[in-house]
Formats: structure tokens, C-alpha cells, sequence
């Protein structure tokens, strides 16, 4: 399977060009190839200089957009979708790092079901945590043990690992890290060139994307990791998220889109709540909204350290009555991506190696719920 990894990118160079070379060492399965098209949205630093000075062991396109009153970043990477040739595309930010497994695990799931739309992860690195000029094998190794997590690795662990569970799982939809074939890009409108600045045009389109039939799977697998440099949030651009918030409310008006309103607790300066506390709010809300009781029932609870089709199909059957808790301790498998196949009139709660802390709490919150099987497959 091809893919064709999208990147914009504006007055970052040296940063794009540490980009470049983190997906130079992609592992890949054979067979499975990737092109790279980069979107320069107007910088005036030699960036298109000097990505051709250099050579790569991947097809790059390159396409420079002039900067106008009219730029922007759902245009630029609409320009990148129409642009590839792979049959998946995936979106990445240039100021980032792709570690080595990055296509492998978007292709990963790709591979296996069509119509799924990726969610991937990021961590944030710290300033000079690792050489960005100099990416020695083992930077990975080094940048996880010193940099920090987005929030929707917490999400995660309050949730679930299967992003089926989410009923806002659209508005994780992150454009610096994210999947989905191109057909379906294209047949969806692409993303909505009305946004303007930064923000939530992404979101918006993993709406659109969702309401045309796709199927959300989070694979933090997928990790990328953002380099250091200096903050562009001020309140301009806070402002401006509040601004395509807005417009994202008035494009949909059905209840899941405008619960939205709750996260303008965290853009409104007089106010500014976290974002982890808003989401949490507005995902809850979302999902009385939806008269889930599943999350108020006794549950089943599968330990897992061997996978297989004996093993999916317990899980899928015990959905049918109940949520179900699957803890997998195997050691390699693709169970995270299967158990986010499954949809039955219950949630599969899916946590991967959780730690002893992790565990001791999931079988605290459950206990208190009811446990009706307590299952091991070995």
C-alpha cells in the first residue's frame, strides 16, 4: 500500500528539513511504499532552497503557495490531498518528528479495514532535549523519556484506548497527526477553506468524515514528536480559534457539534479553564445526549496474553450484553487495532500494558460497577 504523507509548512526550514530526515528512517513492511508533499504556505526563509539542495530515499513534491489576504491552512493542504498519488494520505505538521514507525502504524490499520480514519499522537519536546540536526539512532528512546504527552494520552487512560468509545472522537481529529483515504477525503469536500488562521478546520472535517461512514481508530503508535520553539499562542490566536469555533457551530447545527460551545470556557481569557476539564464536560455531554447506560452496568473483564479470532470473538460477544474491560498483556499483536473493529451495543474498553498503578485503579472504578466475568485467555 502507498501513502503520501502531507506536510505544510511556513518560514521553519531548519525545522522541516529535521522533519524530512525523521522520515528517512521509516520501517516499513514490504510492499509498502511512501511519497512526501510538502505545501510551503508562503515562507520567505529558503525553504524550497533548501529542501532541493538536499537528496531523500523517498519521492518528494514540492508546491509553493504565495502568501495573500486569502491564505490558509485548509487550503494548503487541500492543495497536498489533490496533489497525492498514494491511496492513503496522511497529515503531518513541520514542526515535527516522525518516529520510525510513523507510516507503518497509519498504514497499519489502512491495511486491514477501509473507510478508517486514524487518529495519531504526539509528545511535546523540550528545548535542546535532543540534536534536531543530528538524529543518532536511539533519539526516539531519548525524546520519550524527556518529553511530555498531549492530553489525549490522558483521555485515554480516563476512556479508553479505543476511540469507538468516543462520542467526540471527530473533534480529536488533529491534523498534525492523522489518516485517511484519499478517496474519501476528496468525496467528504475535503476541508473547508472558510476557516481562516488556526484551528478546528481539522476538527470540522473529522465530522464531515465521520457522518460519511468513517470509523475512528487511535493507534498511539502513530507518535510524532514536536520540536521546541517559540509559542505562537497569544490571545490573537486564541481568538481567532473561538472565531472558526463559531463558525464550526453555525456550519452544523445538531447537538453534538454545538455542545462545542462548552470549550469556549477554554479559548474566553475572562475564563480560560482548562482544556482537559472542558473536554471532559463536553464529551459527557455528548454522550447523555446519545442515552448511553452502558458506562452505569456491571462490566466483563478479559485478560488477555494471547490474541487470535477465539479471543475477538469473546469480546465481541460479551459487548453484546455489557461493556466489556480488555486488558492485553500480550507481548505483539494487533489486538488494539481489532478491538476497535468491534461494534456491538457495548463499549470495548481496551488498555494495552497499563501499568500496575493504571491497573489497580480500572479495577477499582469497575469493582464499584460489578464485575459479571472475570475472564483470562492465555
Amino acid at each position: 500500500m502507498k501513502a503520501s504523507v502531507i506536510i505544510l509548512s511556513y518560514n521553519q526550514k531548519e525545522l522541516i528539513q529535521a522533519c524530512l530526515f525523521s522520515l528517512s528512517q521509516q520501517c516499513l513492511d514490504e510492499g509498502d511504499q511512501f511519497e512526501v508533499v510538502v505545501i510551503d504556505n508562503g515562507s520567505v526563509d529558503g525553504t524550497g532552497d533548501l529542501i532541493s539542495r538536499h537528496t531523500y530515499n523517498f519521492p518528494l513534491q514540492y508546491y509553493y503557495i504565495p502568501a495573500s489576504e486569502h491564505s490558509s491552512r485548509a487550503i494548503a493542504r487541500n492543495r497536498g490531498i489533490t496533489a497525492a498519488v498514494g491511496k492513503v494520505v496522511i497529515f503531518l505538521d513541520g514542526d515535527q518528528l516522525a518516529g520510525p514507525d510513523f507510516v507503518y502504524e497509519h498504514l497499519r490499520v489502512h491495511k486491514r479495514a477501509e473507510g478508517k480514519l486514524v487518529i495519531g499522537f504526539r509528545r511535546y519536546l523540550p528545548e535542546e532535549s535532543i540534536d534536531i540536526k543530528e538524529l543518532h539512532p536511539g533519539w526516539v528512546q531519548a525524546a520519550l523519556s524527556s518529553s511530555e504527552a498531549d492530553e489525549r494520552f490522558r483521555l485515554m487512560e480516563y476512556f479508553s484506548e479505543n476511540g469507538s468509545v468516543f462520542r467526540t472522537a471527530w473533534h480529536l481529529s488533529f491534523n498534525c497527526n492523522f489518516s485517511a483515504n484519499k478517496d474519501l477525503l476528496i468525496q467528504s469536500g475535503m476541508l473547508d477553506e472558510e476557516f481562516k488562521g488556526w484551528g478546528l478546520e481539522d476538527s470540522e472535517l473529522g465530522y464531515r468524515l465521520y457522518k460519511a461512514g468513517g470509523k475512528f481508530i487511535v493507534n498511539k503508535k502513530a507518535m510524532t514528536f514536536h520540536i521546541f520553539h517559540p509559542s505562537e499562542f497569544d490571545e490573537n490566536r486564541y481568538a481567532g480559534w473561538k472565531s472558526n469555533l463559531d463558525y464550526f457551530i453555525k456550519c452544523h447545527p445538531i447537538f453534538e457539534v454545538q455542545a462545542q460551545s462548552i470549550l469556549k470556557d477554554f479559548f474566553d481569557p475572562g475564563v480560560r479553564k482548562s482544556w482537559w476539564d472542558c473536554y471532559i464536560r463536553f464529551e459527557k455531554v455528548v454522550r447523555a445526549h446519545l442515552s448511553y447506560d452502558g458506562d452505569r452496568l456491571p462490566v466483563s473483564i478479559i485478560v488477555a496474553y494471547t490474541g487470535g479470532s477465539e479471543l475477538i470473538q469473546k469480546i465481541s460477544e460479551e459487548a453484546a450484553d455489557r461493556e466489556v474491560l480488555v486488558i492485553d498483556k500480550t507481548s505483539s499483536s494487533d489486538l488494539d487495532i481489532f478491538c476497535q473493529f468491534i461494534h456491538e451495543d457495548y463499549d470495548v474498553l481496551y488498555y494495552r500494558q497499563p501499568s500496575e498503578e493504571q491497573l489497580i485503579e480500572l479495577y477499582h472504578r469497575y469493582a464499584a460497577r460489578g464485575i459479571a466475568k472475570h475472564d483470562i485467555f492465555r
